[in-house]
């Protein structure tokens, strides 16, 4: 019996202390990832552009209160930004805790206070109210992208509707744009990513969290999507073509992180740099 009341104990502290490091890096101030992208027609005399992503930020209890979130947000505007990418899924859903996801107005409220030299570009995400992402978005300084594009000086930045719960038009957000400008496509779920044409410079997505918990023999159990699974975190190159996916700042369901911090992405777009210059 007292063997057992030991084993029980272990077992326990053991799980407190699992807890205790999940919640630890689910509440850290999120790391910068950078990413230089060299794009071959980059316009003559253009500057390189410094693009910041901000994903997944599942704003709600316990984790993501409004003052965290206004934390990331003044982090992201420390780095500079010539423009912001918002990569959907700001309402939180978090297992067990009222985190106020029926307000999409609450949880994108503190979104107006990004500042960048381009604005604010934003797509919804599978968490997202598909009614409301459209009204509420544009009232707090972000330009809402569901299978459009706009100009936004020296590229064109498009953004895709929502995969697993929307209907994403490859074709619609591409549709009309002028040659001579770089575009940016902007994605939830990078699942479309394979649909995305190679006159794309770079794609931007989020929504697999890096799989939130990773286990220490190097395997994810959750991404979202068999897709995901290939393309949890990080650059690809296939076929010509970029996809960064990144990790994001929040939680769903559980509120803890395993090896897997969050994250926000700069990315600087440049010219082709030739052996020699």
């Amino acid at each position: 019996m007292r063997r057992l009341l030991v084993v029980f104990l272990a077992a326990v502290m053991a799980l407190a202390a699992l807890f205790r490091a999940g919640w630890r890096e689910a509440t850290a101030v999120p790391i910068v990832v950078r990413y230089d992208i060299a794009v071959p027609g980059w316009p003559a005399g253009q500057p390189p552009l410094r693009v910041v992503q901000l994903s997944d930020t599942h704003a709600g209890l316990p984790d993501m209160p409004l003052a965290r979130l206004r934390r990331i947000i003044a982090q992201v505007n420390a780095l500079a930004p010539d423009l912001i990418i918002l990569t959907g899924d700001y309402q939180g859903e978090k297992l067990l805790f009222d985190s106020g996801t029926s307000n999409l107005d609450d949880v994108v409220r503190p979104f107006r206070d990004l500042r960048s030299r381009l604005g604010t570009f934003a797509v919804r995400g599978n968490h997202d109210n598909a009614f409301w992402s459209p009204v509420v978005l544009p009232r707090y300084r972000m330009t809402y992208l569901q299978n459009r594009w706009v100009d936004a000086g020296p590229v064109i930045v498009a953004g895709l509707d929502d995969f697993t719960m929307g209907a994403p038009d490859i074709a619609a957000a591409l549709k009309g744009i002028p040659p001579g400008k770089p575009v940016i496509m902007l994605m939830h779920e990078p699942d479309s990513f394979p649909q995305v044409p190679a006159s794309v410079a770079l794609t931007l997505a989020g929504h697999t969290h890096g799989g939130q918990g990773v286990l220490p023999w190097g395997g994810a159990p959750w991404t979202g999507t068999a897709f995901d699974r290939a393309h949890r975190r990080g650059l690809f190159v296939e076929g010509g073509r970029r996809l960064i996916v990144s990790s994001g700042v929040g939680t769903t369901a559980v509120p803890l992180r395993f090896c897997v911090p969050p994250e926000i992405v700069v990315v600087t777009l440049g010219p082709v740099i030739s052996p020699g210059n």
